[in-house]
C-alpha cells in the first residue's frame, strides 16, 4: 500500500502543476538511518521465516530507528502523520511479542490465500491490541492494512505533495498543512 500511496501522491502532485525535480533533497535528516531501518526490517522477515527465534525483534529494532528519524524531522510536512502511524504499529507489535497480528476474516477478505509468516502473525483471542492490528482487507493490490498504516500512507502522500509543489501550492492540499 506504501508504493501505491507513493504513486499516488506524484501523480496528483504532477496533476497540480508539482515537480519531480523537488524529490531530489528530501531535507530528512538522518536519512541513511532509514534505509538500515529498511533493510533490518528485511532481514526481520527472512529470518523470521526461517524459524530464527529473535526475527520478529530485528523489526521492532527497525522500528525504535524508525521512530528515532521521525521524531528528529517532526517539523517536515506529513512526518507527524507519518511517526503517529508507525508509532502505532510499534506499538501492537511489541505487544504481539515482535509480530504484526493479521484478522483472519480481514485476510479472506482480501482474497488472500495464504497465512500470514515471518513478521506476521494470526489475530487470535489472546491478541493484544487487535484493534491497532492488520484489520482491514484492501481487494487491490490484496493485503491487510492497519490503522498505523492507513496513516503512514496519508503522511507519506502529504509530505510528497509538499516536497513537489512550492509553498504558495501546498496551501490548496485538502488535507491541510501542518
Amino acid at each position: 500500500m506504501i508504493l501505491v500511496g507513493v504513486v499516488l501522491a506524484v501523480i496528483v502532485g504532477l496533476l497540480r502543476g508539482g515537480r519531480l525535480d523537488r524529490l531530489e533533497h528530501l531535507g530528512i535528516k538522518g536519512l541513511a538511518f532509514v534505509w538500515l531501518a529498511l533493510g533490518m526490517r528485511v532481514a526481520a522477515g527472512m529470518l523470521a521465516v526461517r524459524g530464527f527465534l529473535f526475527g520478529p525483534w530485528f523489526q521492532v529494532g527497525a522500528y525504535v530507528i524508525f521512530l528515532y528519524i521521525m521524531g528528529r524531522n517532526l517539523s517536515l510536512p506529513g512526518l507527524k502523520v507519518f511517526g503517529l502511524g508507525s508509532l502505532l504499529n510499534f506499538i501492537v507489535i511489541v505487544f504481539n511479542g515482535g509480530t504484526m497480528p493479521v484478522s483472519v476474516e480481514a485476510i479472506a477478505a482480501a482474497g488472500i490465500v495464504r497465512e500470514p509468516v515471518g513478521t506476521h502473525s494470526l489475530l487470535g483471542a489472546e491478541t493484544r491490541l487487535w484493534f491497532l492490528a492488520d484489520v482491514i482487507p484492501v481487494r487491490w493490490p490484496p493485503q491487510v492494512l492497519s490503522v498505523g498504516d492507513l496513516l503512514i500512507v496519508v503522511g507519506i502522500f502529504m509530505f510528497i505533495q509538499h516536497r513537489m509543489l512550492t509553498e504558495a501550492e501546498t496551501g490548496r492540499l485538502v488535507l491541510g498543512g501542518e
